[in-house]
């Protein structure tokens, strides 16, 4: 009998399954699996250009941060070499249960090192600030950020205009930031992303996902 939830792609620690795949219909939440699956492809293909500068840090690596002790935080984020990044890229979620990933919404939070700030964009502006804030907290000590100077912003940024879409949201706007950043892109995040640039972008995710999955066995 085949397998209704087959292994669809293996990609370095990401492991996608049909029913991931599926989650990039609309109108469906995306999972922190596709997310992570994102960053992984960014850092280590679109944008490894610049890998010595990035750090984005999986969904799965966010919640433990978010409940370990500074103890546990050191040993888990030394190989990340965060102090000499330039940019920190952290997906933000809402759950507050320790035995999974995932909640009611996601956002983005970047550490800037030029400007000593993290700034939050979070399409649904607001909702996620207080859990960005902790995480802001937490990573303070362990990217060597001047405590007394370190600022929080919360930055204007487009609002999803259905429930379902604040993932993909993080994916778009995660992935201009860093052509602005590190590519000279002139462009702000709020003149690029939309909800129609984020739907575009579901149908990418899917079409870059098949093709991969192609060539891994070709």
């Amino acid at each position: 009998m085949a397998n209704d939830d087959a292994i669809v792609l293996n990609f370095g620690d990401s492991l996608l399954l049909k029913s991931d795949l599926d989650l990039l219909a609309e109108p469906n939440w995306i999972n922190d699996k596709l997310i992570g699956f994102a960053y992984e492809y960014y850092e280590r293909e679109q944008f490894n250009h610049s890998a010595d500068r990035l750090a984005l840090l999986s969904p799965s690596l966010v919640q433990i941060i978010r409940f370990a002790g500074a103890s546990d935080l050191q040993v888990l984020l030394e190989s990340l070499h965060l102090p000499t990044k330039q940019f920190v890229f952290v997906p933000v979620n809402d759950n507050s249960d320790t035995s999974k990933v995932g909640g009611m919404h996601w956002s983005l939070l970047v550490y800037v090192r030029s400007r000593q700030e993290f700034q939050h964009y979070d399409s649904s502006r607001g909702t996620n600030q207080a859990v960005a804030k902790r995480l802001m907290d937490k990573l303070q000590p362990f990217v060597h950020a001047p405590k007394g100077k370190l600022k929080f912003v919360e930055m204007d940024c487009s609002h999803q205009e259905n429930s379902y879409d604040c993932g993909m949201f993080v994916l778009a706007n995660t992935e201009h930031l860093i052509r602005e950043f590190v590519e000279c892109v002139s462009l702000g995040v709020g003149d690029v992303v939309n909800q129609q640039t984020v739907s575009d972008k579901r149908k990418h995710l899917a079409q870059l996902i098949t093709s991969l999955a192609k060539d891994s066995v070709e």
